[in-house]
């Protein structure tokens, strides 16, 4: 096989997640994020843009199809921090050790937060 030079440079410049309700999703991934709600909602789309380059993109979907599988990751440098809050948000967590928490959105998409 011959070896070529690839045409991408490296990183996830995005996330697409599929949303039901897009005004809650974007309340809800603010309040996660640590963002101010935007004062203003498009009905198709909204982009969170993160501190290190990369984006979330809720897209509305009239029948979104939860993830089964981590989707993306957060670094979450204290999980017992992120644990604590899960528990203050009624944010529903799962498959806690000691480098990951999983979480779910208000879709049931499944989100991890990670220490490493």
């Amino acid at each position: 096989m011959q070896s070529l030079a690839t045409p991408f440079n490296g990183g996830v410049p995005a996330v697409f997640v599929h949303v039901k309700d897009l005004v809650k999703s974007v309340q809800w991934y603010s309040h996660l994020l640590g963002t101010e709600q935007p004062e203003s909602i498009r009905k198709d789309i909204h982009i969170f843009q993160l501190a290190n380059g990369a984006n979330i993109f809720l897209m509305q979907a009239e029948t979104p199809k939860p993830s089964e599988q981590v989707l993306f990751s957060l670094p979450a440098p204290d999980l017992e921090k992120a644990k604590a809050f899960f528990e203050l948000t009624d944010i529903e967590y799962s498959n806690i050790d000691h480098e990951v928490i999983h979480f779910k959105d208000l879709d049931g998409n499944i989100i991890m937060a990670c220490s490493i």
